[in-house]
């Protein structure tokens, strides 16, 4: 490696317009990334949770044993890092053809420049995440063995995973997310309070141990009398397990000490119970809010990781059989016994498209907590209403902007002629495109109101659905409404880990591994798929906004700012701004 001054920032290019690599359409994106680089955001775990405090930069990364590479003065002349040719803006990029540079720790940042500097970070990739790198190192700040360029833009410092597939961690690195699917993972949702999550497989004697209920439960019968040849008269057991002597001890007595004449050993106190865990005290059910996540790892040690609360998720990594039981292993590492669980398939709702023929504004959905919906047939004269038919749950109407207001019903009038009313679907109704909004710019309408959202490019309508938004209430500790305003995508996550405590307005705890194709935009509030529930149309959130699963994957890879492929996250920044969301009543 060559001693050499970096530029002090890397030109990001994402994706030209047409189809990507993973065959999704990208807009072309050109420009230089200022050295102020991008602010770094917390990673937020849940929607109504706040953001966690800024953290200082991360220290330099360094394999055992090496130390940092240090600062060189700088040449005269500052020369310029190799870049790959900016493809044609009509033409998807050529194949890569290696090197290829595979992450081998859990989570490894992405740098606008070769620094570690939480400035300049621009996004991650986690374990098994692939990158196409250039061929040669270069210098920079923070990583002892030099830095990849990655093809396209940013650096990842060469020390946090390797160029080589054969690698044994390559190997075994955990299941990417599968962008082509409904869901990036198979999830699965615990049944039953107390399901264990296993650091490591255990033996059959320590299943016993942490899985009780596993145990068949042998209740002793009391001892029977019995006469021996000489007329004696013994107590024997029925009991198998019990010996004799034992169930003479344990015999009915007169109360003072003697059985059938025979005088007994009286039996010694029993020692007090220690108090049972949560997951074992039978009215649990009534004060399961009050649980805190940080009480499920009360019984954590070498095996037993933590427990489970009924209804929380995990995303499976793989499935397979050990000691006769079939196994998770969950995307964070853990195991737990697959009988404790039941899969959650996402639901296949999804929006349509806004070309202008086949749909166009206004339409309407019937949401997804009713089975159906009548339609009318309304004689405008008289103002006589009568059924016409009917629409199923989620069934999409086109309605051509008239209304009528009878007996308190406002109707809204069909293509086909009959009329739906009002309080029993859910409309488009936009606003005007913001003025900090480029003519042909990309953005979201929200309609809290409706629970509807349309997305834009500039005044045209692109795209429409269903949401689900934070459950609004008059008592403040239960209110968790969906905050009205406009913002700008700060961060984008393929997936994101969400959880929370349970609290005193009755909130119950929830945890959820990997929610897919998650998008910040204020705060702790974000986009992102939901397929614990398919109530879309439907207040049902924390906060954040709910959206079918293959919606919110649309959604994902339509906004800005778009994320290269191999990426697992990326923060927006003044050059790669994130798409706008207006959200209103």
């Amino acid at each position: 490696m060559t001693e050499s001054t970096l530029p002090t920032a890397a030109r990001f290019r994402s994706w030209p317009s047409g189809r990507d690599p993973r065959g999704r359409s990208s807009r072309a994106r050109r420009g230089a990334l200022l050295g102020s680089g991008v602010a770094l955001m917390s990673l937020l775990l849940a929607c109504d949770r706040a953001p966690e405090p800024p953290q200082p930069p991360p220290p330099p990364v360094t394999e055992p044993g090496v130390e940092p590479v240090a600062a060189v003065d700088a040449p005269a002349t500052e020369p310029v890092l190799a870049e790959p040719p900016l493809a044609e803006i009509d033409e998807p990029p050529p194949p890569h053809p290696g090197p290829w540079f595979w992450v081998t720790r859990s989570s490894a940042g992405i740098y606008t420049e070769p620094r570690a500097a939480r400035e300049v970070k621009l996004g991650y990739v986690k374990h098994g995440g692939k990158l196409p790198v250039l061929a040669e190192k270069v210098e920079g700040k923070d990583c002892s063995k030099g830095w990849y360029q990655i093809v396209g833009g940013g650096f990842i410092c060469s020390v946090v995973g390797t160029t080589d597939e054969n690698h044994r961690d390559v190997k075994f690195a955990p299941r990417q997310p599968n962008l082509d699917d409904i869901l990036p993972y198979l999830y699965a949702r615990n049944a039953h309070h107390g399901t264990p999550l296993y650091r490591s497989l255990p033996s059959r004697a320590q299943m016993l141990e942490y899985e009780p209920y596993l145990r068949k439960n042998k209740e002793a019968s009391p001892p029977k009398k019995a006469e021996t040849k000489d007329g004696e008269t013994k107590l024997v057991s029925t009991n198998p397990t019990t010996p004799p002597a034992q169930a003479a001890k344990t015999a009915p007595t007169d109360g003072a000490g003697e059985a059938n004449g025979l005088l007994l050993d009286q039996p010694e106190a029993a020692p007090e119970e220690p108090p049972k865990p949560w997951w074992q005290q039978e009215d649990i059910k009534d004060r399961l809010h009050e649980i805190k996540l940080d009480e499920l790892e009360a019984e954590a040690d070498g095996i037993l990781a933590k427990r489970m609360v009924r209804g929380f998720y995990v995303a499976v990594d793989n499935t397979f059989n050990w000691g006769g039981r079939a196994w998770y292993k969950t995307t964070k590492g853990l195991l737990a016994p697959t009988e404790r669980f039941w899969k959650a398939p996402g639901s296949e709702f999804k929006g349509v498209e806004i070309d202008g023929e086949t749909w166009k504004l206004p339409v309407a959905w019937v949401n997804g907590t009713r089975k159906s919906s009548a339609t009318y047939v309304i004689d405008e004269e008289t103002k006589n209403v009568s059924t016409k038919g009917s629409l199923k749950r989620f069934q999409i109407v086109q309605l051509t902007g008239r209304e009528l207001e009878i007996r308190n019903h406002t109707y809204h009038e069909t293509a086909d002629g009959t009329w739906v009313r009002g309080d029993q679907v859910r409309r488009t109704t936009p606003g005007a495109r913001p003025a900090d909004v480029g003519e042909n710019e990309r953005w979201i309408d929200l309609d809290v109101g409706q629970q509807t959202l349309v997305a834009f490019q500039g005044d045209r309508p692109v795209y429409a659905t269903l949401v689900s938004t934070g459950r609004e209430s008059r008592i403040k500790a239960k209110d968790h409404r969906t905050p009205r305003g406009a913002w700008r995508v700060r961060e984008k996550h393929i997936t994101a880990t969400m959880d929370g405590d349970g609290s005193a307005a009755g909130d119950l705890p929830y945890s959820i591994e990997d929610v897919p194709y998650v998008m910040y935009y204020e705060g702790s509030y974000a986009l992102h798929a939901a397929f614990w529930h398919e109530n879309y149309g439907v207040q049902m959130s924390h906060g954040c906004v709910n959206l079918s699963p293959l919606d919110a994957k649309h959604l994902f890879f339509w906004a800005d700012p778009q994320i290269p492929p191999g990426w697992h996250g990326m923060w927006s920044d003044a050059d790669h701004p994130g798409t706008m969301i207006v959200a209103h009543d």
